[in-house]
């Protein structure tokens, strides 16, 4: 696949997904292209300033830091010096309970039409 074809792919993945998922979904595709293992995390080797995560997903530079602060205390992710270690077990853990989660509650808004 070619780069563009990635852009038009996360584009289309994007569109019904909450501002927390589409970080989540930004750092694993961060961690598989850029990322070195790191125990049974990964380390990105690139910097992940939260200007940049912002601009990826299409939020202000504040809210990727206050969903970064979140996804350190459910220990998604950490820092070691200055670079993020994702811990990518945990990360789909969570997009798939989020994803479930909204799936119920789509079922349950038709249910009740």
């Amino acid at each position: 696949m070619g780069r563009w074809d990635l852009v038009q792919l996360r584009c289309a993945n994007f569109m019904s997904c909450t501002l927390e998922e589409r970080l989540a979904l930004i750092l694993l595709e961060l961690s598989e292209n850029f990322g070195v293992p790191d125990g049974k995390a990964v380390r990105l080797t690139l910097p992940a300033r939260h200007r940049d995560l912002a601009e990826l997903v299409g939020a202000s530079r504040p809210r990727i830091t206050e969903h970064l602060s979140l996804f350190e205390r459910k220990h998604l992710i950490s820092r070691d010096s200055r670079q993020l270690v994702i811990n990518r077990d945990r990360l789909e853990s969570f997009l798939a309970q989020t994803h479930i989660s909204a799936e119920s509650r789509e079922f349950r808004k038709v249910a009740t039409r």
